[in-house]
Parts: C-alpha cells; structure tokens; sequence
C-alpha cells in the first residue's frame, strides 16, 4: 500500500487540530498540563505534539572464514527522528500520527497513525498502521532495555502495517484479534501484470496474562499467533542483523515464504530491580510449486539490573511495558537510575536446505544504561555474534559462509 499523502500532512493535521481546539475554547476553558511535553485539554478534548531523537555511534568488526573480506567499520548516525499528534475527542475516540526521519539518505516514513474508537472502558476498535504482535515489538523501543529490538523481531518481521483490531482487556489480561494488510509505508502492487495486483493479507491475534501483580513481583505470560498470505507482493524473506540497526544481514533465507504460519510465545517474570524477559516464535513456511515447507524457529533471552533501585514498570491491563519511574533524577540532585543488562539470542534457519546463507545465529549482547531522568537515556551495547551458515560447495575451491561480527554502540536519546 503506498503512501499517498505527503508527510507535510502530518503538519496539516496539527494545525487542523489545533485550530479545532481554538474553537472548542469559546464554549470551555482551556487547561495545559506537562506530560513529557505540553498537553493542551478543553473538557474531553485533547491535544499533545510527540517526539523522539535516538543518535548513535557504531563501530563493527567483521571477520569472514573463506575468500570474503574482513573489515572493521564505525559511523555516527541518526538512527531516528519522530515527529507527532496524539489525543482525544471525548472518553471514546483517540487518535495518533507520526512520522520519522532516520539514516540512509534521510528516509522518511509513517509510524503509528491510527485511530481509536472505545466502545467500552475495557475494548476498543483500532484502525491504521501499528504494530500487534510480540512484546518486545509492540513495547516502545523507548522503554526496551537494549538499543534494538534484536534479531528476533528482524527474523518474524512484525512490524507496522494496516490493521483493523479489536481489543479487550481486564485488570491482568489482554485480548486482541486483527485483519492486516500491508505496510501503509510500501508501494501499491502493480495492476498491470497478468497474475493480478493483491497486496500482502493476514490475521492475527494476541493474549496476555498476569497471574502475579504484587508490588515486589509480577509475572507476565503471552501468547500470539499470525497468518499471512504474501498476495502478488514479493515472497517472505526470514533474515537477522546483528543485534544492531547497522551494516549487512549475514544469515538470511532469501524470498522463499509464499504464506507463512508464526506462533509466539512471551515470558516475564519482575522481582524489583531484577527483570527477566523472553520471547520464542516458530514459523512454518510455505514455499512455491513442489518446495517442502520449513520450520523455522528464533528466541531471546534478556535480564536486567536496576544498579539503583528501579523496577521496569510493566502495565497488566496492557500487557506491555512503559516508562520507568527514576527514583532519584539527576534535575532533582540525584544520579539518575542505572541499569546493567544481559541478552542471549538464537535464530535457527537450517531447516532450509540448499541455501548458502539459511544458517544459524548466536549472539551475546550486554548493555549498561543511564536514564539522568524519565525522558533521557543514554545506552552502551557490546554483541558478540556467530553466523554460522552451510558450506555448499566441495573440494579445494570450497567457501565457507561463516561470519563472526563483533559491535559496539551507543545511543544518546530523548522523547516528549
């Protein structure tokens, strides 16, 4: 599905309901209160602008067995600029808008714009370009304890595209089911070829339950599962970074799902500072004409210590994570909160054979974070990958496919 409206209609938007709040302000008062920035409210209507700016420096060494070629590598980069709306008409209706700018020729592209309709104080109907599946993916990257998401979400691919979902939640559990179509950032399939112009369809559906929420301890379990049917779009690749939004892909599939089958599976288990989190997914993968389908399967691994205190602040009633409480902020004489952090991550794609880079990823990564207060961080990460791919070839002109990477990297970030 291609974009059709300029990203300068995200300014249009904001001014709109800006001026729609002016005039709500002839019949009530207009309140400003400070959520990470200013929200403007006039009884049941809202109005918020929202950001981020995550900027980074990379350094990689890549070390190839066989004839490929080592190097090593470093670059500072905008990793991403987020610029937004959010609000509410009344307690039923909400909406959000954003778009981003990030590296690689300043690539600008559509984040979260929905809109939300709540029938009832515990469902809602959603419509536009989100995310619905995985608990890492779905939890903001502002919020995650390592600078990327990691390999696991790469491998699933689960990122935004349009959905219609329904949802419904209780005290400790969430429910969600949605019909999904493609990226609202993607081109539209072309009409003019013979076998049609469908683009990518799905479903999925998403539970989460809490059966523990006490103030020392909470236990979060999750469940998810998608369907996809690639259309006439290009077929699935299943593909992993190295634990870094930076450089090549090193163990990939190649365009070889023509519908694909996922089941998730999500576990956290908090006891104060201490944080364990951990996501597995399979994915069966349909290949075209006489191809037998593959089993592919992918996992992490995550802990993490509040060196000062803190605890991750994990919402049951949404099943996700959100944003810390620092206990001591560095703009109230404090230092801030400090968090120590470990990750472990395998994706296995060896299922498929015949494919020179259908191989298997391990990867260490340890992190050390600094929030000097809620809407600041700033984040060090050092990974220590394995690709190990298949050697096709034979005989003395043989090449080996592995390729062991190592990367460190830091972020300086903020948000309103």
């Amino acid at each position: 599905m291609r974009n059709k409206t300029s990203l300068v209609g995200g300014s249009a938007l904001g001014v709109m309901l800006a001026l729609g709040l002016g005039v709500s302000a002839q019949a009530q008062d207009t309140t400003t209160t400070w959520k990470g920035a200013p929200q403007f409210a006039n009884d049941s209507l809202t109005f918020k602008v929202r950001g981020r700016v995550y900027e980074d420096v990379v350094y990689q060494d890549v070390d190839r067995t066989g004839t490929g070629v080592d190097f090593k590598a470093w670059n500072t980069r905008l990793r991403t600029a987020r610029l937004g709306v959010e609000g509410t008409w009344n307690s039923q209706w909400a909406y959000k808008a954003e778009f981003s700018v990030s590296s690689g020729g300043g690539t600008t592209q559509w984040e979260d714009l929905t809109l939300e309709y709540k029938p009832t104080e515990f469902s809602s109907i959603v419509v536009g370009n989100f995310k619905t599946v995985s608990l890492e993916d779905i939890t903001s990257s502002r919020y995650n304890t390592m600078m990327e998401r990691g390999p696991f979400n790469d491998f699933i691919n689960a990122g935004r595209v349009m959905n219609l979902q329904y949802k419904m939640n209780g005290l400790n559990w969430t429910a969600a089911v949605a019909v999904s179509g493609d990226s609202l950032n993607n081109a539209d399939v072309a009409t003019n070829v013979a076998t049609g112009s469908k683009e990518t369809f799905g479903y999925n559906g998403r539970f989460t339950y809490a059966p523990i929420v006490t103030d020392d301890t909470t236990v979060h379990l999750g469940v998810w599962g998608r369907y996809r049917d690639r259309g006439d779009q290009a077929n699935f690749t299943y593909q992993v970074r190295n634990n870094t939004n930076y450089g090549a892909r090193y163990v990939s599939s190649g365009a070889v799902g023509v519908h694909d089958k996922t089941i998730g599976l999500e576990a956290v288990v908090l006891h104060k500072q201490f944080s364990v989190q951990s996501e597995y997914a399979r994915i069966t993968a349909d290949r075209t004409g006489t191809a037998s389908d593959v089993d592919l399967d992918a996992f992490y691994v995550t802990g993490s210590f509040f060196l000062t205190g803190e605890t991750r602040r994990y919402e049951a009633a949404k099943g996700e994570f959100n944003r810390t409480r620092i206990l001591s902020p560095l703009t109230a004489g404090g230092i801030g909160a400090w968090e120590a952090a470990l990750r472990y991550d395998s994706v296995d794609l060896t299922d498929l054979k015949g494919v020179a880079t259908a191989g298997k990823y391990t990867a260490w990564t340890a992190g050390l974070n600094w929030y000097p207060h809620p809407y600041v961080r700033f984040q060090a990460n050092y990974t220590k990958s394995t690709n190990d791919n298949p050697t096709l070839a034979t005989g003395v002109n043989r090449e080996l496919n592995d390729v062991d990477v190592d990367t460190f990297q830091m972020r300086a970030q903020f948000d309103f």
